[in-house]
């Protein structure tokens, strides 16, 4: 095996390419999520004879793999090397799991770390209990204000960067704690990446903006949602006018995890998930 560079921008067409390949529905499988995450969590390739895979650390500093084609073609003393080096498989979509024998592996998966995953339908309707109060904040929203939504590019990012100086200002957490610096890179090099997005101004203000891409042909992920807090119901309206503009195209959103953060796990469940779709860990047996 051979340990290649940190992840960067050459690897891009490669990466996307496999990714697309894939057709996975978890929300770390994208080339902007491995890049702007690549020094948090320390992501290096490695090439085996069976294909490359991308090692990285999680927050607890626990060594990991991420396999980056598909398994069967890999034997089971490749699979014990990685595994020896590198701590653990992870995420492991379900359909995976059957490539790990029960005898020799053991699979667990971490409620913080699942995707939530909505209806595109019902987040653009708002409609029926689940989102009782939600509708309320958006109608209380709409009476007080006329956002104008307009595709994100590099011609408005710099309103998007002051938009996310306002949010980490607002959210009295430390930078280092929250994702401002990838926000910042995904707006920068909001193209170079790939992304989607949209940016809401008020009164002629930049409000609020949200960042996304495809994950697949039925589901598409949302990176970043940031707005000033002094706009009550903006998130709901992002989300709202969001779905509806992907509700064509992509059944599901993906909303990504709530990292153990209950206010956040709090927030996301009160969206009415159609499901947690879990990320599963998978190590040798001793």
């Amino acid at each position: 095996m051979e340990k290649l560079e940190i992840a960067d921008f050459k690897h891009r067409e490669c990466l996307m390419k496999r990714f697309k390949d894939l057709n996975l529905s978890i929300s770390d499988y994208t080339f902007a999520n491995v890049y702007l995450f690549r020094q948090i969590s320390h992501y290096h390739f490695l090439q085996a004879d069976c294909g490359l895979f991308i090692c990285g650390k999680n927050k607890k500093g626990q060594p990991y793999v991420m396999p980056l084609n598909d398994l069967r073609s890999c034997d089971m003393e490749l699979f014990n090397e990685l595994l020896d080096e590198h701590g653990f498989f992870y995420p492991i979509p379900e359909g995976w799991l059957n490539f790990f024998p029960e005898n020799k592996f053991i699979v667990a998966s971490d409620e913080g770390e699942s995707d939530y995953i909505y209806l595109t339908e019902k987040m653009a309707s708002f409609s029926g209990k689940t989102f009782t109060r939600h509708r309320n904040h958006l109608n209380q929203f709409l009476s007080l204000y006329e956002p104008k939504g307009v595709s994100l590019d590099e011609n408005n990012s710099v309103d998007g960067l002051e938009i996310l100086s306002h949010w980490q200002n607002e959210s009295r957490i430390t930078v280092e704690k929250t994702d401002f610096a990838q926000c910042e890179e995904a707006l920068k090099k909001f193209s170079g990446l790939a992304l989607w997005g949209t940016i809401y101004y008020i009164e002629n203000q930049p409000a609020g903006f949200i960042i996304g891409e495809p994950l697949n042909t039925d589901t598409f992920v949302l990176h970043f949602a940031k707005a000033s807090t002094k706009y009550h119901g903006i998130y709901e309206f992002m989300f709202n006018d969001t779905a509806k503009k992907l509700m064509s195209e992509y059944r599901y959103l993906n909303l990504e995890e709530d990292m153990g953060n209950k206010n956040l796990r709090k927030t996301k469940l009160s969206y009415g998930p159609e499901m947690l779709l879990k990320k599963y860990r998978v190590c040798r047996k001793a």
